[in-house]
């Protein structure tokens, strides 16, 4: 059976493809947006100026230095094609919105052509974690010499993975409007202070797209407690979803709560809020769901199952300077003067559901 459904942008969602944009020859920053320049175009206007050769060759220079990391030449990509008599709005492939001024390299959302989307990948990468952490019963010890447990013992071994009866399609293309560029800091909950700026293309919050989760196994291929795999037995996956997530909005507060401030307000307030909408949540027809980039420790694995101590011995061990009883410290944030948004949640939910 075919779920049609809905996905509803929360907060801001990065699904990175691998590519950068450069500042020093990829777009020009002006006037509150981004501005993607045509290579191509750009090119062949150069190389019908006088000495164009000698034009290129001068730019190039300037881009390998700044690159290196060089502060004695730094000519803007902007100031570059303004000195040659060359309005970089002309040779826009397209214009993305930024909610502050950009001067660093941006991560690239994946796209289908210029329309952002979701991939199904990631969307499903994000339910089996919940799955995992649902089903999982085994001890702590067992689990201390597992690296990259995706719960083989669960479902089966790669091949006969149950999971492969629950297939989970790429969003359709949201509008090209949807998207903008933020950028994402670490904002450390201890000392209030942000730092290690990364700039990514999003899809904003308020971004509205469809879907489809197909459950194809047939009765009695597997067991009872993965009913949901079966034709019109789906509801359960949902309630399944909005546990996990419920657990891990409950330990952000927690958190959230040995240290408030006035940097923090916003984000307790709106999972304050997340928490009393997956509560009050139709678990038959609607889950909340965090996917993509600046997630925490919590939100990527099935750290919600194990005990304060199990955590912290692994904090110790694998992240020596990390402070073992308050794990983790430091959550990706989007700052935008006074607001602080947690990006990557979204919301889900049957079509005919309001």
């Amino acid at each position: 059976m075919t779920m049609k459904l809905k996905l509803e942008t929360l907060t801001a969602v990065n699904v990175g493809n691998g590519e950068i944009a450069s500042q020093f020859s990829d777009y020009v920053y002006d006037g509150g947006f981004v501005y993607y320049l045509n290579h191509d175009l750009l090119l062949r206007e150069l190389g019908e100026k006088p000495k164009s050769e000698e034009i290129i060759e001068e730019f190039v220079k300037v881009v390998q230095s700044q690159a290196k990391g060089s502060s004695g030449n730094r000519m803007r990509l902007k100031d570059f094609l303004e000195k040659n008599g060359l309005d970089y709005r002309k040779y826009a492939l397209r214009k993305i919105p930024a909610r502050e001024r950009i001067t660093e390299q941006i991560q690239l959302h994946i796209k289908s052509g210029s329309q952002p989307y979701i991939p199904g990948s990631s969307l499903k990468g994000a339910i089996r974690t919940a799955l995992i952490s649902f089903f999982l019963d085994s001890s702590e010890e067992g689990l201390k010499n597992k690296r990259k447990y995706i719960g083989q013992d669960l479902f089966g071994e790669f091949g006969e993975d149950v999971l492969k009866c629950l297939l989970v399609s790429d969003t359709l293309p949201f509008e090209e409007e949807d998207l903008e560029v933020v950028v994402f800091k670490r904002l450390n909950l201890k000392s209030k202070k942000s730092d290690i700026p990364v700039v990514k293309e999003v899809i904003r919050r308020g971004s509205v797209t469809t879907f489809t989760i197909k459950t194809k196994a047939k009765e009695n291929q597997v067991k009872e407690e993965f009913a949901f795999l079966q034709a019109g037995k789906e509801d359960s996956l949902f309630e399944i979803i909005n546990k996990y997530s419920r657990k891990n909005i409950e330990i952000e507060l927690e958190l959230l709560s040995r240290f408030r401030g006035e940097e923090t307000k916003e984000i307790e307030d709106f999972y304050t809020t997340l928490l009393q909408r997956v509560e009050n949540a139709d678990h038959a027809k609607e889950a909340y769901l965090r996917i993509g980039s600046g997630k925490t420790f919590f939100d990527n694995t099935i750290g919600q199952k194990l005990s304060k101590q199990f955590i912290a011995d692994l904090v110790r061990k694998n992240f020596r300077k990390a402070d073992p009883n308050f794990f983790p410290k430091t959550w990706s944030v989007i700052r935008e003067n006074l607001s602080t948004e947690v990006p990557g949640w979204v919301r889900i939910a049957k079509e005919d559901y309001a």
